[in-house]
């Protein structure tokens, strides 16, 4: 089973069970969890990143109907 197909299944199970103990025993494994996503991350997609954050902190940016008018070919596939 791939990782994709045992999340779905997962899922699943959670949004079929009224079972509060169950639900509060998965919160509580995610709420243990480090908030460290940021350094798992393959350091291409960290700098790209960091790189998208200084552009909008120096105002480089474009407003989203911009963006929209350029990737719209893709998104109505």
């Amino acid at each position: 089973m791939n990782i994709a197909t045992a999340k779905v299944d997962l899922a699943k199970k959670i949004l079929n069970t009224d079972n509060k103990e169950i639900i509060t025993y998965i919160k509580s494994i995610f709420e243990s969890q480090p908030d460290n996503w940021f350094e798992e991350l393959p350091e291409p997609i960290q700098a790209s990143v960091e790189r998208g954050l200084k552009q909008s902190q120096q105002g480089e940016t474009r407003p989203h109907s911009v963006a929209m008018k350029k990737y719209k070919k893709w998104l109505n596939k």
